[in-house]
């Protein structure tokens, strides 16, 4: 079993993650701007102990950061699926400072805070994965998504950065298995034992993975299709289960971080 941390975990892409989550046997650690809506959508599951909900609004995060490591601890975070956010259908010059810093503190200073936590947090031999959901407006900056798209591609940005600052110098592998660790045993030759180890370690996979995903438009409340429609753009969404799934991939995949991965079918033309 393993346990999530998941932002945005009451709606749209957040709750589907949650919901694969607890689906699998999974525990959910899920912070929660409405407790209220938690327990509404995950009531069962939270007196099961297997959906936990901290309390946090995540637009302003000064004290972000010291939650985490007072409430994240008892825990020991395995993943974790940045899904929280807003979005804004408006030019950046239409929009102001307070706005502005909203759409950052949602989505990208939560997330720095939060993966800041969880490196401290993480025991020495503690596989740890995160994945942020990005948007296929952050590469084309779209001026429809204004300062939306500027946080977006902020995540991607951060997300190469973290990765440069754990894996560029000295990558950090996986253990190996106890299979692994008796191969390499049974090998009288001590050069042999040696190159046979590190090949093998090199092929376990990355310990500590950051990557995103950056999904073209998805069917979820945060879209506002009559401004999408005023601006003559024609609406193809991406199913929500196959975003999900992407996730997971992604999530799982022990020899990609760094990344930003780009789902998209042609969304809007």
């Amino acid at each position: 079993m393993k346990t999530v941390l998941i932002t945005g975990a009451t709606s749209g892409i957040g709750e589907a993650c949650a919901r694969q989550c607890l689906a699998q046997g999974d525990r959910v650690v899920a912070i929660c701007r409405n407790l209220d809506k938690a327990r509404d959508k995950f009531g069962a599951e939270i007196e099961a102990g297997r959906f936990v909900p901290l309390h946090y609004d995540l637009s302003c995060n000064d004290q972000l950061y010291k939650l985490c490591m007072d409430e994240l601890k008892p825990y020991s975070i395995d993943r974790f699926i940045h899904c929280a956010g807003i979005t804004l259908m408006q030019k950046v010059t239409s929009t102001s400072h307070d706005v502005m810093l909203k759409m950052f503190e949602t989505h990208v200073f939560s997330l720095t805070e939060i993966v800041r936590a969880l490196l401290r947090l993480r025991k020495s031999e503690q596989e740890l994965s995160m994945l942020a959901l990005s948007s296929m407006s952050s590469p084309g900056l779209t001026c429809i998504g204004g300062a939306y798209s500027m946080a977006k591609a902020s995540i991607d940005y951060y997300v190469r950065l973290i990765n440069k600052q754990l894996n560029a110098t000295s990558r950090k592998y996986l253990p190996l298995t106890p299979e692994q660790l008796a191969a390499v045993d049974a090998l009288e030759d001590e050069a042999q034992k040696e190159f046979v180890r590190t090949k093998a370690q090199a092929q376990s996979g990355l310990m500590v993975r950051i990557n995103s995903l950056a999904p073209n438009l998805i069917d979820t409340p945060m879209i506002n299709y009559d401004f999408l429609q005023s601006q003559g753009l024609n609406v193809h969404l991406i199913p929500m289960d196959v975003v999900v799934q992407e996730v997971f991939n992604l999530l799982e995949n022990k020899y990609v971080s760094g990344k930003t991965m780009v789902l998209d079918i042609g969304a809007i033309d």
